[in-house]
């Protein structure tokens, strides 16, 4: 009776410890990432400066934040980009730059396309649909759907921009509210093509207009 009592102590004190790992181990990761070295002292920015900046069109071409299962519409003080932290930097317009696949050990000098990929672990613990950890056309769709769920939920805070006219109204709009920014959604890489040039269609459909391809 005791081995059975301690059997289910036991087991409950290992799903509890597997339920927290999903919770944190994830938000961990993209600390351990996007790391913030030395001090900043943004108090000495000169007045000038200021002026500058709020009067610019900032544009930012790159940022991760999709990578990750976080609420990009509530700040936090990590990771590349979320909307609040946007809208403070004054940042106009942010290049979402999608990620598919992350070969381990990869280097400036050689990359084994062939290795195993980190994005795969990280769509497994990050409990992506399915589809996603063997598909990166779908994890392509996934992380492009992510940004259209945060841009309509936002309030009007981020707009997704598509078309000529949706930069053009926006950067009106903005004219006389910066409270507000938008993104463009861009693939890191060809690889969510996966070998079908139909599916560049299929990534415009769902918002992609930039597509960065890596010199070898």
């Amino acid at each position: 009776m005791m081995v059975k009592k301690v059997m289910i102590y036991l087991s409950l004190v290992i799903v509890v410890c597997f339920i927290l790992f999903l919770l944190f181990a994830p938000a961990v990761v993209e600390k351990s990432l996007n790391v913030i070295s030395g001090s900043y002292e943004y108090d000495q920015v000169s007045d000038q400066a200021k002026l500058l900046h709020e009067r610019l069109i900032v544009a930012d071409l790159h940022a991760d934040s999709l990578l990750f299962n976080r609420n990009l519409l509530k700040e936090e003080s990590y990771g590349h980009v979320d909307v609040p932290r946007l809208i403070k930097g004054n940042v106009a317009l942010q290049v979402f730059t999608v990620v598919t696949k992350v070969p381990m050990g990869k280097n400036i000098d050689h990359t084994d396309a062939q290795a195993l990929d980190q994005i795969t672990f990280l769509a497994m613990l990050q409990q992506w649909p399915v589809s996603t950890w063997f598909s990166l056309k779908e994890r392509a769709l996934y992380q492009a759907s992510k940004l259209h769920d945060f841009a309509q939920r936002s309030n009007g805070l981020l707009t997704v921009i598509r078309t000529r006219a949706d930069l053009e109204q926006y950067l009106a709009e903005r004219e006389n509210n910066t409270s507000m920014t938008s993104g463009i959604l861009g693939l890191e890489g060809a690889h969510a093509l996966e070998g079908e040039i139909s599916n560049v269609e299929v990534l415009f459909e769902y918002g992609y207009r930039i597509m960065l391809q890596p010199f070898p």
